[in-house]
């Protein structure tokens, strides 16, 4: 998992992510997430992450990116995620507006 989040206005300083979960130390930080863009995709395990996913090269895995919004419309968020499929599902509810 890799987040970026903007320096400019999300300060993370001492916060242990292990122990307190990001969208959770937004949230304590005053940050109303409204609204996130995610797309879900699959792609082969590249050696960089073979190694540290114990998969072997290019066996499948589910991919997410994501850019979530705070309710002034900043994006505070851009996460791109690699998940091994038999660990993990996506659950996704779509709305109209």
């Amino acid at each position: 998992m890799h987040n970026y989040l903007p320096s400019s206005i999300v300060d993370l300083g001492d916060v242990d992510l292990e122990a307190q979960g990001l969208y959770s130390y937004l949230r304590d930080a005053g940050f109303v997430i409204r609204v996130a863009r995610q797309s879900i995709g699959a792609r082969g395990v590249r050696p960089v992450e073979a190694r540290l996913l114990r998969e072997e090269v290019d066996a499948p895995l589910l991919t997410m990116q994501r850019t979530a919004y705070d309710n002034l419309g900043r994006a505070v968020e851009f996460g791109r995620h690699a998940y091994r499929p038999g660990l993990y599902s996506f659950d996704v509810t779509l709305v109209d507006r």
